[in-house]
């Protein structure tokens, strides 16, 4: 008998090992409608439900925690389950996580007041003025590529606040960015999103959404989850997921 208490303990020690080794944690900004806390206070958005969905696939466990996004870098290093939901794939971040797949997209786009009234087709004819984004992102970088310099006509902020408040106040022309999270950076800020204008869409800026894992991440969750991934992308769960969200699907789904 006492053999038998022993073994059924050990069992279920090794059991909750298992499954302890097996859990992950998906964290994410409140970004609605791809990932936020709902009326019932739970997380809920299209990048959630994808996400259950690869774990249904996957035979995982799996927490959602909605957080700041200055809390979410610190997360996801302290954690090595930690997995974020929608990361953007840019070459200074390549080595820093392991990439599990493409979960959506974030179009770049040369922005300006719809005042503006100068007709401009084409990135180079924005030289003749000045455009701003964020210091560090990789748009910089690829404004510097293209013939844009400070003190000339490239404007370098730290913060997205900053940069719309010099748009809307016409200290600067254009602003180059991603639009994922622009309606909302613009309404937390009080500012009429009617008043802009998407003039030039820049597909050679990096606009690819992933799922990224710490490097600690076991490497059995992290081949589960990205074959989870490919297998709704297949079977057209992920497709449905967007469509059910009103997003609009990637022109490819790998």
């Amino acid at each position: 008998m006492f053999v038998r208490v022993v073994l059924s303990t050990l069992v279920i020690m090794l059991y909750s090992t298992i499954c302890s080794a097996h859990s992950v944690t998906f964290i994410a900004e409140d970004l609605p409608p791809y990932h936020f806390i709902n009326k019932n206070s739970e997380p809920d958005g299209a990048l959630i439900d994808i996400a259950k969905a690869v774990i249904k696939q996957s035979n995982l466990s799996a927490e959602f925690e909605i957080m700041p996004m200055a809390r979410i870098f610190k997360q996801q290093q302290a954690n090595p389950n930690a997995i974020m939901l929608s990361l953007l794939k840019t070459p200074n971040r390549i080595n820093k996580f392991i990439w599990l797949g493409e979960v959506y997209f974030a179009d770049a786009y040369l922005i300006s007041l719809k005042s503006h009234i100068d007709e401009v087709v084409h990135l180079n004819y924005a030289k003749e003025y000045k455009v701003a984004t964020i210091r560090g992102y990789s748009s910089e970088a690829y404004l510097r590529r293209k013939g844009f310099t400070e003190n000339k006509n490239l404007v370098l902020v730290s913060y997205y606040q900053q940069l719309w408040q010099m748009l809307y106040k016409s200290r600067i022309d254009f602003v180059v960015t991603n639009t994922l999270t622009l309606d909302n950076e613009l309404k937390s800020l009080g500012l009429d999103p009617n008043l802009i204008t998407k003039r030039i869409h820049l597909d050679e800026l990096p606009s690819s959404l992933n799922f990224a894992a710490n490097k600690l991440l076991d490497t059995q969750s992290a081949h589960a989850i990205t074959r989870g991934l490919k297998q709704i992308k297949e079977n057209g769960e992920y497709q449905a997921i967007l469509q059910k969200w009103q997003l609009s699907l990637p022109s490819t789904a790998n």
